[in-house]
């Protein structure tokens, strides 16, 4: 079935996001985590706060009420909290939790329903992807800065260039 599938492989995809921002983000020191390249720039602590915050508001009550929740404070997200990596990684871990909860809970009929997102209505196939899409983006920003902060310690995430190979 089509829709089972779907929804196998979309999980799949986003473990293997979360994998790869992991992969990366242990390769960084706790002081790196705070560090930006420049001004009005995410840290890699902005953007974990900033994808922790959007999955709880965009999977909590994912069929029944708007993804963006009253009480999300988005503007929030980009002030640096100071948390500390345990603390950034407990609410990371938390809330990938809740979207595998949400998608493992779907129902192939599920995928055929429409849902808010501030406002407007998108099917849940289109929201899921909205998703994928948002998270692969900061994912890769996650991998970009965390490579640049390693330097040369950096342990290569994928196919090594032909230079990197051992």
């Amino acid at each position: 079935m089509f829709e089972t599938q779907y929804l196998n492989t979309v999980r799949a995809t986003f473990k293997s996001q979360k994998q790869l921002a992991e992969r990366a983000l242990v390769q960084v020191n706790d002081e790196d985590l705070h560090r930006t390249l420049a001004p009005d720039t995410l840290s890699l602590a902005l953007i974990i706060q900033h994808m922790a915050n959007n999955m709880k508001s965009r999977w909590t009550d994912f069929l029944t009420t708007d993804g963006e929740k009253p009480d999300r404070n988005r503007d929030a997200e980009f002030e640096d909290q100071h948390l500390s990596r345990d603390e950034l990684m407990t609410v990371w871990e938390e809330r990938w939790q809740l979207l595998d909860n949400v998608l493992a809970a779907l129902s192939p009929e599920d995928l055929g329903k429409e849902v808010l997102i501030r406002g407007e209505s998108h099917g849940v196939i289109d929201a899921i992807e909205r998703q994928v899409s948002h998270y692969g983006y900061h994912v890769g920003q996650i991998v970009y800065l965390s490579k640049l902060f390693a330097g040369n310690e950096w342990d290569v995430l994928t196919i090594p260039l032909p230079h990197q190979r051992k």
